[in-house]
C-alpha cells in the first residue's frame, strides 16, 4: 500500500478513536452512573477497558500514519506488513474491547468467546506491527530521492 493510503487509514482510525473517546467520556459514563445493573468495581472496569481501547486506537493510528510517512523514504514490504498489523491490532484488540464492553452494558451479558479471543490476538498484532516497522528501517534501502538530495548537500 502506498504511503498516502496509510496516512488516510491512520487518520480515519484517529477520528474513530476520538469519537469513541467522546462516547466513553459522556454517554457511557453517564449511562453507567445512572444504571444500577453493575457494582462500582464492574463499572470502573468497563470504563478502564473503554479508555484502554481508545488509547490504543489513537496510539496505533499515529503508528499507521508514521508507517505512511516512513514509506515515502524507505522502500520495504515490511512497511505494508507493519500498517496491516497495526490495522488488525486496532480491529482485534481495541474493537474487541469496545464490542465486549458495549455488549455487556447494553445486554448485561458477556459476549462470545471469539470476541474475547480477538483481544489478545490484536495485542500480538500490535507487537508484530512495531517489529515490522523497526525491521523495515534496518533491512531496506532508502528511496533515490533522499539519496540524491543528501549527496547534493
Amino acid at each position: 500500500m502506498y504511503g498516502s493510503k496509510w496516512i488516510r487509514v491512520g487518520s480515519l482510525f484517529a477520528a474513530f478513536g476520538v469519537t469513541c473517546g467522546a462516547l466513553g467520556a459522556h454517554a457511557l459514563k453517564t449511562h453507567l452512573a445512572t444504571d444500577t445493573m453493575f457494582d462500582v468495581q464492574t463499572t470502573q472496569t468497563i470504563l478502564d477497558n473503554w479508555s484502554t481501547a481508545v488509547l490504543y486506537i489513537l496510539v496505533h493510528s499515529i503508528a499507521i500514519i508514521l508507517t505512511g510517512l516512513v514509506s515515502a523514504n524507505v522502500c520495504s514490504k515490511l512497511l505494508t506488513y507493519a500498517g496491516s498489523f497495526f490495522t488488525l491490532g486496532i480491529i482485534g484488540f481495541s474493537g474487541g474491547l469496545l464490542v465486549y464492553n458495549a455488549t455487556l452494558v447494553i445486554s448485561g451479558t458477556k459476549l462470545l468467546p471469539i470476541v474475547i479471543a480477538a483481544v489478545p490476538l490484536g495485542g500480538i498484532s500490535f507487537i508484530i506491527g512495531w517489529c515490522c516497522l523497526a525491521a523495515s528501517l534496518w533491512t531496506s534501502n532508502t528511496s533515490n530521492i533522499k539519496t540524491r538530495t543528501a549527496r547534493h548537500l
